[in-house]
């Protein structure tokens, strides 16, 4: 069985978004539970030179219409400069759900064969259509998700991996139990 670029784009990507959003409510319930400001959450960072929470959620919508524009063979949007609010970045999660939503697989059926040129500041060079979805298009979206989710944990939030894989039920296949 194969698995068309849509099919391994697309969809994990809404899945990753719910995943995104789901952590917004976390920290929105983290800071009612240590009694801090609003949206203080939204400013904390593992390191110094890495992006704050309410950035990796920003960035990661940048992100994927980027990515999935240059699938497209489009121009790639502006990336948008979100307000570091929490409804600013529910509705900018909305947003890019919906430019996901209408995207049609017909659209980036072959992707995998085209071949793209990347600029800094990531890498240089030009990259087969392969392996820009699986070397960096996948990655860099699951790197953002990954660094929210272990802000959350440091700040002492009750998540795992059960949170960071998001809402999963059976969708195809036998009885598993």
């Amino acid at each position: 069985m194969s698995f068309s670029v849509y099919d391994i784009t697309v969809p994990v990507m809404v899945h990753g978004l719910n995943v995104m959003g789901d952590y917004l409510h976390h920290a929105q319930a983290l800071e009612r539970s240590m009694e801090i400001e609003p949206g203080t959450i939204l400013s904390e960072r593992l390191a110094p030179d890495m992006l704050s929470f309410g950035e990796q959620v920003s960035v990661s919508c940048n992100k994927i219409e980027a990515h999935m524009a240059k699938l497209m063979q489009r121009d790639a949007p502006a990336p948008h400069n979100t307000l570091m609010t929490f409804p600013a970045l529910k509705g900018r999660l909305l947003e890019t759900h919906g430019f996901l939503q209408n995207v049609r697989p017909n659209e980036i059926a072959g992707a995998q064969s085209h071949t793209y040129e990347l600029r800094p500041p990531i890498v240089r060079g030009w990259f087969g259509g392969d392996d820009y979805i699986r070397l960096l298009v996948l990655p860099d979206f699951f790197f953002h998700i990954s660094i929210a989710h272990a802000i959350l944990r440091h700040l002492g939030a009750k998540i795992g991996k059960r949170d960071y894989l998001g809402e999963l039920s059976q969708q195809s296949g036998g009885d598993y139990s």
